[in-house]
């Protein structure tokens, strides 16, 4: 496997279509859950590719934001795992390389996620903990999740 963070102007109009694709087959499509992909959040979000080989296939793929404002919480989502790829560890390998991202480039920031609720256990290993009410999102129940400054360093796959 090979991985590899960009930020959007990185992209090239074939990777980011490819990108776009990926998310909507199994965001949209797999998950029947019709919700606004293109959000523009994808223009300020570094984005983290993973393929099997350096010009392979797309397998794995996350995108991570800085805080919005100072002292602001950073995030990550959008997280996609091909078909073929899970059950190897890929998803818990790409919340890992991300955490890692945002703690080198914002050390002091929390981090928010909206997780969907089934995998609210599997975001708690890395020491998120949930916040507030579940929340219906395209269909899917969601829920607000916070790991709190200084993070937890035991989750898996560190």
């Amino acid at each position: 496997m090979h991985s590899r963070w960009y930020r959007f102007d990185e992209l090239t109009a074939v990777s980011l279509y490819g990108v776009l694709a990926f998310r909507q087959g199994i965001l949209v499509v797999e998950q029947a859950s019709a919700y606004p992909d293109l959000d523009f959040v994808d223009l300020r979000a570094r984005h983290l590719l993973v393929t099997d080989g350096p010009e392979g296939r797309l397998v794995g793929y996350l995108r991570a934001m800085a805080p919005a404002n100072a002292g602001g919480p950073a995030s990550f989502g959008r997280i996609v795992v091909a078909p073929e790829a899970r059950g190897c560890g890929l998803g818990a390998g790409l919340v890992a390389t991300a955490l890692d991202h945002l703690e080198r480039e914002h050390p002091a920031a929390e981090v928010v996620i909206g997780a969907q609720a089934h995998l609210r256990d599997f975001y708690g290993r890395f020491g998120f903990t949930p916040e507030g009410d579940p929340y219906d999102d395209g269909g899917i129940e969601h829920i607000h999740m916070r790991l709190r400054h200084p993070w937890n360093r035991t989750g898996p796959a560190r």
